[in-house]
């Protein structure tokens, strides 16, 4: 099983002792989780979210399949809780550097968010595989889920234009629409290299961060 990065899902501690167990039941039912869920999604990114099987997920995972149900109901609920997991993660660790730096202007906090997008998709491989592309084959459930992920990161660029226009009357407020085409762009931008090089070795996004800050500077900045 690999662990993807900055946006594993694997538990801290995976080699449970044999016999009777150091570790609570919750422990032991959180780790089990983790790694079914870490393994739905390095199926999916290999496979296709189409291709991935139950029994498949079981094997890399090292659990049976009863407690793969024991867990989730099927496919389609482990990988859900997969991608809400690691998507929140994913919030936290692209935000939460810009956020927590006052110091810092406008541009360079959009920049220092870009960078850290970009520096945890491309060590998440299989993240980034699944739900910039497998994502799209997942049905309604995970399409109404990755709009909801989506419409997290709007709101909080939302607030961070609203406190960085109440300083810099140079910084704009854009009305939610537009920052949702902002996040659409970069999304997009996203997908289409993930596409070209998910067979490749390593995922190559520097190519996005270009026209993705000429769009901030021509959306979220005043003539």
């Amino acid at each position: 099983m690999e662990d993807d990065g900055l946006l594993s899902l694997l538990p801290d501690r995976l080699d449970l002792p044999r016999g009777r167990s150091a570790l609570s039941k919750s422990d032991v039912e959180a780790s089990r989780r983790g790694r079914i869920m870490q393994a739905a999604l390095d199926e999916v990114a290999e496979s296709g979210y189409a291709a991935a099987t139950v029994a498949a997920i079981t094997k890399r995972a090292h659990v049976s399949r009863s407690s793969f149900y024991d867990a989730f109901a099927d496919k389609e609920e482990a990988f859900a809780a997969a991608h809400w997991h690691a998507s929140d993660l994913a919030l936290t660790r692209v935000w939460e550097p810009a956020l927590t730096r006052p110091d810092l202007e406008f541009d360079e906090r959009i920049a220092t968010v870009l960078a850290s997008y970009l520096h945890v998709l491309e060590t998440a491989r299989s993240f980034t595989v699944c739900f910039f592309v497998e994502i799209l084959a997942a049905g309604e459930r995970l399409a109404r889920q990755r709009e909801e992920m989506l419409e997290r990161h709007v709101q909080i660029l939302h607030e961070l234009a609203k406190v960085s226009s109440a300083d810099d009357p140079t910084i704009r407020l854009p009305e939610h629409d537009v920052l949702r085409a902002l996040i659409g762009a970069f999304d997009e931008l996203v997908a289409r290299r993930v596409r070209s090089q998910r067979h490749d070795e390593d995922l190559d996004l520097a190519a996005v961060a270009p026209p993705i800050r000429e769009i901030v500077t021509a959306v979220m900045h005043r003539p």
